[in-house]
């Protein structure tokens, strides 16, 4: 995609392709992987939306990108795909889900311990999920247990849409907080 960044004239074909690739990706990992500046990418993003093309939708405190017509679905993505993909496009969130999906209802200490974080990181992103309808948590106190509300709309969308590739960046980060826990 670098190549893309160097030319202006493809800079719209880029970011259309970029985003009907990778639905659900924030305006800052955009500009982060196309190495497009800001204020060029807002104008581009804006004109692709006038012209019917590509749909934000605010989630989290981020504006997250989506093409009007799925490549996939031949017409929209529905709402539930393009909560699921705003979430799966952040590597906490990611990991949660991908947990809960692989291993299935776990307890909170579980999740936390399974994905490296914080308990009051975990709990805030618990909250949201739910907030969503992405995930349900049933019991009390240990029997508490964090479960997907519909594994299989997860698979539907880790099939249908592919994650970001890891940066070099982000393999360093992994490596280096392995190296020191």
């Amino acid at each position: 995609m670098d190549a893309f960044a160097q030319r202006p004239g493809t800079w719209a074909e880029a970011l259309l392709s970029f985003v009907q690739r990778y639905p659900g990706v924030h305006l800052r990992e955009i500009r982060r992987r196309l190495k497009i500046p800001i204020g060029t990418l807002d104008y581009h993003l804006y004109r692709l939306g006038r012209k019917g093309l590509v749909m934000v939708r605010f989630h989290g405190g981020y504006k997250c990108w989506y093409p009007a017509i799925s490549p996939t679905a031949s017409g929209p993505i529905p709402e539930t795909q393009k909560t699921l993909l705003a979430f799966l496009r952040h590597p906490l969130p990611r990991s949660l889900l991908l947990h809960l999906y692989l291993e299935g209802a776990s307890s909170p200490g579980t999740l936390g311990q399974a994905i490296g974080t914080t308990p009051s990181n975990l709990s805030y992103f618990l909250k949201r999920l739910e907030a969503e309808g992405v995930l349900v948590r049933d019991g009390q106190g240990t029997t508490r247990r964090v479960r997907l509300v519909d594994a299989k709309q997860v698979h539907q969308v880790l099939l249908e849409y592919p994650p970001l590739a890891e940066s070099t960046v982000d393999r360093f980060l992994r490596f280096w907080s392995e190296l020191h826990p």
